[in-house]
């Protein structure tokens, strides 16, 4: 991979004795990577040998930055020269194919969703460091994330992009309600202050943002796309039915038809401009008004002074909502394998997972429990939800795991186009779950069959 791609970096350290690859692996396995760092005298590689990091291009820059500083400091302390490649999120699949088919290219990547699983026989198996980490850690968040098709892990699980609703708490106490607890006071709510002008607003759309959301809904009414074996398709039941009929009535009472063709910046443009009145979001619309300065119309009041945050909301069988899992796994085509899983045990150490977290703001949500609590999140109220929410969120896949298939349902919009045929009076409730299944039957036989 060059570095075309305008955000790879090239460290080498500097010149130091030369041992051969044996010994090297041999005084790590004795000393590990504590040894090293206790010791703070690198045994190194070859002068030819990097080790090769790929990432997706964060939303807050800053958090790359301190990925590729402790991938600088580990190449240090271990003698090897180190490069990180940042691409766009969108690029991902292509670069993925290309490496696995000409088995070269990085050696650590992010494995995100269902690439653990889609990619299982070219990942390496990390049960080890999983067990390690998550033993330093206070235990994982999720059992779903980062398993490959023989139950192994192929990927830690790094940190997930939450989903709270964010809301406009004056608008809300302006016509004398609480901060919404459950769907059905959503539904009320929004119902509201649609009337003064202030709809809901939630994509019924070909957007992320609207799979998350409505995976999250119906696991909230006691609906599911797969049962947890990953396999067998299990929509087609009352609650996938009660589930849309509510997406229904929410559309029409509380929202505009404007969100049947938003993408994932619309919702945030909605409620930082001052129209909506709620969506459901990472806290990335609350940063943008931040930093854009908006102004409530009409007053001297910036806005993001009365937009906050809140878990997502309660349905008739619990709090649940999905998101986007972040993973990263080490390629077994690499011929720096051991380096890899060093700097990825390294990376997970308290430390550099605390000024990783920080270096995000918090946007980096992480699995790890003992971080959940990370005092950045009572910094400022409006991240309050923040130490909470992973109680609550899944992976895509969800009761069962990410697979290539569930990663391929949400790739096709079944779900946000099923759920606006039915908002919109195309199909019933009843017609659009039943279509909802045919769809990802196929899918599933597709893959069964693979």
């Amino acid at each position: 991979m060059t570095t075309e791609f305008g955000s790879a970096s090239t460290t080498e350290a500097s010149p130091l004795p030369k041992h051969d690859r044996r010994k090297f692996l041999g005084n790590t396995a004795k000393a590990g990577l504590a040894g090293i760092l206790l010791a703070k005298t690198p045994p190194a590689f070859t002068k030819e040998r990097e080790l090769k990091l790929l990432t997706w291009s964060h939303f807050v820059p800053s958090s790359d930055e301190e990925l590729k500083r402790q991938l600088e400091e580990y190449g240090k302390m271990a003698g090897i020269k180190v490069r990180m490649d940042r691409i766009a999120h969108l690029q991902l699949p292509a670069v993925y194919a290309g490496e696995v088919q000409g088995k070269k290219g990085h050696d650590i990547t992010v494995a995100s969703n269902a690439i653990p699983n889609l990619y299982s026989k070219s990942l390496v198996n990390l049960d080890d460091l999983y067990e390690k980490v998550g033993g330093m850690g206070g235990g994982w968040t999720t059992d779903t994330f980062g398993l490959g098709q023989d139950g192994s892990h192929k990927a830690l699980p790094w940190f997930f992009i939450s989903f709270p609703i964010a809301l406009r708490t004056d608008l809300i106490s302006g016509i004398g309600e609480n901060l919404p607890d459950t769907w059905e006071d959503v539904h009320r709510i929004g119902t509201k202050l649609k009337k003064q002008g202030h709809p809901l607003g939630i994509q019924l759309a070909h957007s992320a943002d609207s799979n998350w959301i409505l995976r999250g809904i119906l696991w909230s009414w006691g609906a599911k796309l797969v049962e947890a074996d990953s396999k067998t398709v299990a929509i087609n039941s009352k609650e996938a039915v009660e589930a849309y009929k509510f997406v229904k009535a929410l559309y029409n009472d509380a929202m505009d038809k404007e969100v049947l063709a938003w993408d994932d910046r619309n919702n945030n443009v909605c409620l930082t401009s001052g129209k909506c009145s709620m969506i459901l979001n990472p806290i990335s619309a609350y940063n943008s008004a931040v930093t854009g300065k908006v102004m409530i119309q009409g007053t001297n009041r910036p806005i993001h002074q009365v937009i906050n945050h809140i878990i997502p909301p309660k349905g008739p069988a619990g709090r649940h909502m999905a998101a986007s899992h972040a993973g990263i796994g080490v390629w077994n085509f690499s011929k720096n394998i051991e380096p890899a899983k060093e700097f990825l045990e390294f990376h997970f150490q308290r430390e550099n997972q605390l000024k990783f977290l920080e270096a995000s703001r918090g946007y980096n949500q992480p699995m790890l429990r003992s971080f959940a609590l990370h005092p950045i999140y009572a910094s400022n109220p409006k991240f309050y939800f923040a130490a909470y929410i992973g109680w609550y969120t899944h992976a895509i896949g969800y009761p069962g795991i990410p697979t290539a298939a569930s990663q391929t349902v949400y790739d096709q919009f079944i779900i946000p186009d099923t759920a606006a045929e039915c908002a919109t009076g195309k199909l019933s409730p009843e017609d659009a779950v039943k279509k909802a299944q045919t769809q990802l039957k196929r899918i599933y036989r597709r893959f069964r069959t693979a």
